[in-house]
């Protein structure tokens, strides 16, 4: 009996163990991203260790990765993923395209953050807490095509997100994904309404989708939000968008929309871009090296759509690829890949992040989840490590026991007689206790 309180505590005490950065990155070189003007009054981002100067602008590129709810991009939201794209890629920004009203199958990661919360909340924690490890940015995505109709389901998120990471520079809110064929005045509206709950927590940057699938960047110039640090987003797709001029049916290139709202002053955010067609699908088009001249120019960052094996062209990787073993990369990844090596090896903490590094409160990446039903507790297994699981009843007796490795496991309490009990979880670095009643 005293062995197992013992146990108990000794896990208690330390699913309060938390992680700080690993290395020095990009986050302590630059600090939390701010919107601004430069000298000639075109929106640009900055960063709080030199604050909005001209010719301090920060450029940072990294990747979104897929769908949560999608089995070909979900397999790459844990920190062993992450840390891989950190090293292996040279990111500086990570984006986790959290699915919100979808359900794309039969299990449970399959199903959007309205109708699996606590699942997709776990998955996208783990990426945040992963990019806080490795000194990187990290976007929490909103990923829904009509946000506008769950304004209250996106609060409820955005205000535990505020509040249980707002404090971290590395930290970026996207409110929306890709807004479809609806007003600026709709958009904004909800905008309004969340980012009010995230300014309780937090003044990190919060970037705010665009009509027409983020397309319509200048439709925000006339009435933009009355927030000091919000950016604007805009996506294209190299293989159906063009940079400059006029479309074959004589309409302005999108990459025009989003010039014109960075000349009047708004800053702007790609927070999705494609090296191939709209639809994700299709080879790495010749415009490609153009849209990276463009955004270079007018010192725009960005996120590539998308990490993912799933048999598309935009994927970086090919079928078959997950965390683990080798990365096989698409023509798309390897051109993404590329890039990514321009960014910068080494980085260096202004003194500000350095005066600050002691303080900052440390985080500790979830190597699973647990979810419990009525008769049945649901392990998510982020990091595909072993997972010991152990049940005690009240009077310290071992009632359940086993081992699991794969990615998903249903742990039946069918056979445990009515009473109270505490189930144990553990791996070789991550421990969580969960507390049962039988009825």
């Amino acid at each position: 009996m005293r062995h197992f309180i013992f146990v108990v505590l000794w896990s208690v005490v330390l699913s309060f163990a938390q992680w700080s950065a690993e290395r020095v990155g990009p986050v302590s070189q630059y600090g939390k991203l701010l919107t601004g003007k430069n000298s000639a009054g075109k929106g640009r981002i900055y960063g709080s260790c030199d604050s909005i100067s001209t010719g301090k602008e920060v450029q940072v590129k990294g990747m979104s990765l897929f769908w949560s709810t999608g089995g070909e991009g979900n397999i790459f939201y844990n920190d062993r993923a992450v840390s891989r794209l950190v090293s292996e890629l040279n990111i500086e920004l990570i984006r986790a395209a959290m699915g919100v009203e979808v359900d794309w199958g039969e299990t449970d990661s399959a199903k959007g953050y309205v109708l699996k919360p606590e699942i997709q909340k776990a998955m996208v924690e783990n990426v945040v807490e992963s990019a806080i490890k490795n000194d990187i940015y990290v976007i929490i995505d909103w990923h829904s095509h009509s946000a506008e109709n769950y304004t209250n389901e996106a609060k409820t998120f955005f205000r535990e997100m505020a509040q249980k990471y707002g404090k971290y520079d590395n930290v970026i809110f996207e409110l929306y994904n890709e807004p479809l064929n609806i007003t600026w005045a709709t958009i904004r509206s909800y905008a309004e309404e969340v980012i009010s709950v995230i300014r309780e927590h937090s003044d990190n940057l919060v970037i705010v989708g665009t009509p027409e699938w983020d397309q319509r960047t200048d439709a925000a110039i006339n009435n933009p939000l009355n927030d000091p640090n919000v950016a604007y987003v805009h996506h294209f797709y190299a293989g159906s968008h063009c940079v400059s001029g006029t479309t074959s049916w004589e309409s302005p290139c999108e990459g025009e929309y989003a010039l014109k709202a960075i000349n009047a002053g708004l800053s702007v955010f790609i927070s999705e871009w494609g090296t191939v067609n709209a639809d994700g699908d299709g080879a790495v088009a010749n415009r490609n090296d153009e849209w990276q001249n463009w955004m270079n120019e007018h010192k725009l960052s960005w996120a590539n759509w998308s990490v993912s094996n799933k048999s598309e062209g935009a994927s970086i990787f090919v079928p078959g690829t997950s965390a683990e073993g080798s990365w096989r990369y698409t023509d798309s990844g390897n051109y993404i890949k590329n890039i990514l090596a321009s960014n910068p090896s080494a980085y260096k903490a202004c003194e500000d992040k350095e005066s600050q590094s002691i303080a900052t409160p440390r985080i500790k990446v979830k190597d699973f989840s647990l979810a419990k039903t009525a008769s049945t507790i649901v392990l998510h297994n982020h990091q595909s490590q072993n997972v010991h699981i152990t049940i005690f009843d009240m009077l310290g007796h071992q009632v359940y026991t086993s081992i699991h490795s794969g990615l998903e496991h249903r742990i039946s309490l069918q056979n445990l007689s009515s009473g109270n009990y505490i189930l144990f979880a553990k791996t070789d670095t991550y421990q969580q206790t969960m507390n049962l009643q039988i009825k």
